[in-house]
Formats: C-alpha cells, structure tokens, sequence
C-alpha cells in the first residue's frame, strides 16, 4: 500500500487515534451508552486497583524437540508469563506506585515500584540495592528556558489541553466504533475490593473472520464520517493553539509542525481531512484486495482459534470498576499448505511463505488475557513516593557494566541471579579472532603454539593493560580478580603473584605484543576452541568464559 506522506503537523494526532482505534467499542445496548462509557474511561485521573497480565506460548511439542536443551529451558521458562500488580495507587499527576510478583513458570520474583515526574524507584527481591531511574524534567526546562509566552506552561494547563485534545479523538474514534457481533448487557453487582457495587455487566465476543469484519466496518465507517473528521481536527487545532508558545517552548513543534496562522487553519483542517480520507481509503482498498487475493491465508489467520473476548462491570458513572480482557491468536495454514496444488500461484506462494515461518517456530500461537479491578476513581489517591540514596542502582551505570557486574548486583542465592546466570547468561564472554578477517589474527608458531595479540583479548574480556616503572605488562582483570605481571622475551608470568612458566615468551609483532593463548587464557578463567569459519574454510579462534 502506497499512501500518501501526511504533513508533519498531523502525525502526532494520528499516533493518538490508533491508540484508540484498538479499543473495542459499540452503540447503546441494554440502556448501556458504550460511547459514553469508553468516552468515561478517558476521562479518569486517578484511581486505586490490582490488575494481572497473564500471558502464554503455546507450544508445539514436536518443533520444541528440535531445539537445544538450553533453548528448550529458556522457551518453557517464558512461555508463560503472569505478571501480578497489587495495591496500584495512581494519582491525578501521574505518579504511580505498586507492589506485585513476576512468575515465569515456576519462578517468582516479588517487586515494590514507585513512580513520579523526575523518578523510577523499584525494589526488586534479590537485587543488593533498590534500583533507579532518572527521567527527563522536560517540563521544568521548558518554563525555565521558553519564551515568555511559555510562562503559561503550568502543567495543569497543558493536562487541560491534553484532555480537550482526548475529547476530540474519542468523538471521532470511539463514535465509530462498531458493535461486537456477539454482545449482551446484564443488570447486576459485583464485589470490588471488598465493596459490593451495583452495576452493569457486559459481556464482548469477536472469533475468528468476525475479527477481520469488524476491522473493515470500522475503517468504511471512519470513512463516512467527514464531518465527525472534521470537528476531530477542529477540536485538536483549538487545543493546541491555546498553547502554542508552551507547546513550542517544550519542543512540541517537531512532533505537530508550526501551527498555521487562525485564517489559515480552515485551508490546513481541510487539506488534512483530504490526506487522512485518502489514507483511509487505501487502506480500505488494500483490505478488500487482500480478502480476494489472499482469502485462503486471511481465513487461516482469522480462523476459529483467534478471537478477543471481554467481560466489564461498571458502575453507575460509567466507570469501568472490572475487566476480564482475553485474547488468542493462532495461525492454521497447515491444510492448505499441504495441498497438492500448493504453490500454484501467487497466493499459494505467500500461504506457504508464512507456514514456513510458523514451522520454524517452537509456538503454534499466543494468548494473553488482562484482569483488572479499580476503586477510589477519580478520588484523593496518594502513591508511594520514590526515592534515591547513595547506595541505590542508577541504571545509566549498566552504559559502563560488563555482564559480570550486572550479576554482581544481585543476591546468588536469589531468582533474579539464577535466571540471569543459568537462562539469559547474561555474564557470558566471547572473543572470536579469525585467521583472515580480524585486524588482528592469531598466529600458530612453527612449533605449533597459538599466540593472540594480548591487549585485543584483554579489554575484549573487560581487563586492563598497562605498563608498571620497570617496564612489565601488567593485566588486571576484575572479573576474575586476577593480575598477570608479563615481560616481553621472557617465559615466566606472575600471576596473583606465584611465577609460572609459560609454553612461549610475549612477543612483539609488528608493533603488537602476543601472548601465548592457552596459557593466558587459563589465567583468565577461559577457554578456547578453534571453530570453522562464518566466512570462509578455514578456522576461527573462540576464547570464552563466564565469569560470576
């Protein structure tokens, strides 16, 4: 699909809408007005909740088999994932805190997080210190240095102008939204937190090609609504010029472009209506040529083993008080595929392209379904705040880490240490010097001893050479705590102190010291293995080790 490329000024606004084209909504059902109710969920600021986001692969057994061991444990450990978020407190400004647990199959890991305008703060069972994150204070630079237009910017005006912006999508959006094919409205009540409110219960099903329908209808609709288009930009356009100094002097004018002047803006509403009409139309055209040219592969996707189903309970407000949001999606393409005709054209070709891809993977499909339950909406919520000490883990540290100091700042006996040793080896250490093709190659000596330029190999690995007042090469590696004294024409190496005689003397070539591999790399906590090459045939020289 080629559409055309949308001013500039537009993009941010169609970022916002798709955000909101996901959301599943419907025309009034059961005295229920669904717009109204979505609109409403826009409108909440704060509220206290628990939410849980479960989501698994589901695997195939045989493709599973094919896999190294390694991989399988590492496949089973993620393929499912429940993350569990108790005592959320969110708060009209934003900030957040949290207390909950990851569980990755059998594993736990339990968590506290706080979260406010300049600071992450999160708490993370078996790290040493509580970690950190600093975020950019855009909105204080931008008072401080804009204009003195920007001396409006006060946040709850630009959260006011956000939330004008909110209205104006959601109006074009959410009015659109189709109904569900299989929806139902029940009166009833329900327990949250201990609380037992009366409400609605609804219930939303889409299965299969009901799915693919529901995308179509929407988009035709969007489509036939121009003057809901219209007021949509009308609206964001007054927003935003209500602020255009503020917005300016944060650098809001790289994402929207410079507004244009008030008597040229119904030229620029209009010129957007027609580039975001022609965008829709493409799109719309694109889908109907793909359900003819590609009807077996669209049927394959969208078969009875994706759906999105979801049951809410809101309250009197229209608040959204509970939510059970589950979805799947899995491709079948096999029986087509093995059709004997397969292949035969164009259409066949992408049927089997796709089969091919879905073969090699070790999941069939993936589910995920999101639970939530709120109370205290839109009331007086105060969230934990965060806070940094002289001890804490600023994560912009990781910049400068090797693998082996990230392992180092969690507890060994904890979850998090094991998975990032045993699973993700996140210390794990590879130097690979290729006989052709790296800058510089190892080198086997007519005696059949491997030497390796010592300073490449040494920082490779995250260790240090320099040279001490009587000349000696001396490495220090962290990561093994250990320090190599050399002298280059002699045999003997100090290492932690204790002489050792080496199978050959450090050796300068060509302006470059070698040393010789084994022995070296033994000092290191390494090992080494010569591999064929990715390039060519011949070999490869692999020094790995995994240091803790």
């Amino acid at each position: 699909m080629t559409a055309r490329r949308l001013s500039t000024k537009w993009v941010g606004l169609l970022l916002l809408s798709l955000v909101l084209i996901i959301t599943a909504g419907c025309q009034a059902l059961g005295g229920v007005d669904f717009n109204a109710m979505l609109k409403q969920s826009l409108k909440v600021t704060s509220f206290e909740s628990k939410e849980t986001i479960e989501l698994k692969l589901l695997l195939k057994d045989e493709a599973l088999k094919q896999l190294t061991k390694e991989d399988q444990e590492l496949i089973n450990l993620i393929s499912h994932l429940t993350l569990q978020l108790d005592n959320v407190r969110t708060s009209k400004s934003g900030d957040v805190s949290a207390a909950g647990k990851l569980l990755l199959g059998d594993k736990e890991i339990g968590f506290n997080i706080a979260i406010d305008q300049k600071l992450v703060a999160l708490n993370l069972e078996g790290a040493k210190e509580p970690i950190i994150i600093h975020l950019p204070e855009v909105e204080e630079e931008a008072v401080a240095t804009g204009p003195v237009g920007a001396a409006g910017a006060a946040p709850e005006n630009l959260a006011e102008t956000g939330m004008k912006m909110m209205d104006s999508l959601s109006g074009f959006t959410i009015n659109n939204l189709p109904n569900p094919t299989h929806l139902s409205v029940d009166a009833g009540q329900d327990n949250v937190n201990g609380e037992s409110v009366i409400g609605m219960k609804i219930h939303a099903e889409l299965t299969g090609k009901e799915l693919w329908d529901w995308i179509k209808s929407y988009i035709d609709a969007l489509l036939k609504d121009q003057e809901g288009l219209k007021a949509m930009l009308t609206g964001v356009y007054e927003a935003l010029a209500s602020q255009e100094d503020a917005l300016q002097s944060m650098g809001a004018e790289s994402i929207f472009g410079s507004l244009p002047e008030k008597e040229d803006s119904a030229d620029q509403i209009k010129q957007a209506v027609d580039e975001i009409t022609q965008m829709l139309t493409e799109t719309s055209d694109e889908l109907k040529k793909a359900e003819q040219e590609n009807k077996d592969l669209i049927d394959g996707i969208f078969n009875d083993g994706t759906y999105v189903l979801g049951d809410v309970f809101i309250d009197s407000k229209l608040d959204i008080r509970k939510s059970v949001i589950e979805a799947s999606i899995k491709p079948n393409l096999t029986e087509l595929a093995a059709r004997p005709d397969a292949a035969a054209d164009e259409e066949d070709e992408d049927v089997l392209a796709v089969q091919d891809e879905l073969d090699e993977m070790p999941f069939e499909g993936v589910w995920v379904k999101i639970t939530t339950e709120r109370w205290n909406v839109n009331g007086d919520v105060v969230p934990v705040k965060p806070t940094a000490t002289a001890e804490s883990f600023d994560v912009e540290q990781l910049n400068k880490m090797q693998g082996y100091d990230v392992l180092r700042q969690f507890e060994p006996n904890s979850v998090v240490y094991g998975l990032l040793h045993n699973q993700l080896h996140v210390s794990k250490q590879a130097v690979s010097l290729d006989m052709k093709y790296s800058n510089l190659t190892p080198i086997v000596t007519p005696a059949g001893i491997t030497i390796v330029p010592l300073r490449v190999v040494a920082e490779s690995l995250g260790a240090s050479v320099m040279k001490d007042a009587s000349g000696k090469l001396v490495v220090v590696d962290p990561a093994t705590h250990t320090t190599i004294a050399l002298k280059v024409g002699s045999s003997n190496a100090v290492v932690n102190g204790k002489t050792v005689k080496w199978s050959f003397p450090p050796t300068i070539v060509n302006g470059t010291t070698y040393v010789p591999a084994r022995p070296f790399v033994a000092a290191l906590h390494g090992s080494l293995s010569w591999e064929d090459s990715y390039y060519g045939d011949w070999h490869t020289l692999v020094i790995s080790r995994e240091p803790v």
